[in-house]
């Protein structure tokens, strides 16, 4: 695919945004980009190039996250993806932590929205993902929860419950299990599965504990737990997907 097609498969989908395309490059901390349905880049605004550590467009179209993150990132960006494009729903508000290519994490509020052609058919992914280490206490509501994500990302192979999350920022358990469904479309429980999870690729992709060791570093009482939600998940067993990313 060269910079010609992705600019008409960007067209088929969304005529008008061509247009716009150039102001995201003028929008500080925000990271753009567009993606046909095979997850390969079609677009992206200066900030995440730069990100990436590429010097222009030309250079990323065609390119998927393989080109330039872990596979352990790779897979869950893809399968939350496959998510938007079989839900053809869009996918609001996640908290993501992604590498830089100085070794240092980032932390990131993304969203994804799909886009349809005449036949209603969904042909790319519209993302947008702002960094939050400049402006997180200007958010609203997040800035209050800062506290909380820190928590569950720097104890979640502890156990953890909703109690003790809603003392952090003084809320009942009711408001505060209410309040973190609104920022983030999922329950803290959820979310704290989701960090052990993304825990628990790293680990399968990067070591060789065995995934017993894993699953009890990562917050689950035993591999039976650990590998019916890791399948809920990522789709597939720890096993298997230690076979195919290793």
């Amino acid at each position: 695919m060269n910079f010609s097609d992705a600019l008409e498969e960007i067209g088929r989908s969304a005529n008008t945004l061509q247009s716009c395309l150039g102001l995201f490059d003028f929008t500080p901390n925000i990271y753009f980009y567009i993606r046909d349905t095979k997850a390969r880049f079609l677009w992206m605004n200066e900030q995440l190039q730069k990100h990436l550590g590429v010097k222009s467009i030309a250079e990323c179209v065609g390119k998927t996250d393989s080109d330039f993150f872990s596979p352990d990132l790779v897979s869950s960006c893809y399968q939350e993806d496959m998510a938007v494009i079989a839900s053809r729903r869009p996918l609001l508000n996640q908290l993501w932590i992604i590498p830089e290519r100085t070794g240092r994490s980032k932390w990131f509020l993304s969203s994804k929205i799909p886009l349809f052609d005449t036949d209603s058919k969904v042909t790319v992914l519209v993302g947008i993902m702002q960094d939050l280490a400049h402006d997180f206490k200007a958010l609203h509501p997040l800035g209050e929860m800062h506290t909380v994500i820190d928590y569950i990302v720097e104890h979640y192979y502890e156990p953890i419950n909703s109690e003790m999350l809603a003392s952090l920022v003084f809320l009942s358990v009711r408001q505060f299990e209410r309040r973190f469904r609104e920022m983030f479309q999922v329950s803290p429980r959820e979310f704290i599965l989701k960090v052990r999870i993304d825990a628990a690729v790293k680990l399968l992709t990067e070591s060789d504990l065995s995934i017993l060791q894993i699953a009890l570093k990562c917050g689950f009482y035993d591999n039976s737990h650990f590998t019916q939600h890791f399948k809920r998940k990522m789709g597939d067993t720890p096993v298997n997907f230690r076979k195919k990313f290793s």
